[in-house]
């Protein structure tokens, strides 16, 4: 494991503390998560994104 610092609006924050503490989720757990579902996208390939669009298009 490793520690990640992040700046988010304190809002933000609040409501996303609250949120995981309903589901009586970590937030890190959540976090780690949502970096992971980003990174899927972020790192296809320019083609592979454009050819996926193309085949839910058609």
């Amino acid at each position: 494991m490793a520690e990640l610092s992040v700046y988010v609006d304190k809002r933000l924050k609040l409501r996303f503390k609250l949120a995981c503490t309903a589901q009586e989720k970590p937030m890190s757990e959540i976090i780690g998560l949502l970096m992971k579902q980003w990174l899927e996208t972020a790192e296809t390939p320019p083609e592979a994104q454009t050819k996926a669009g193309q085949n839910v298009q058609n």
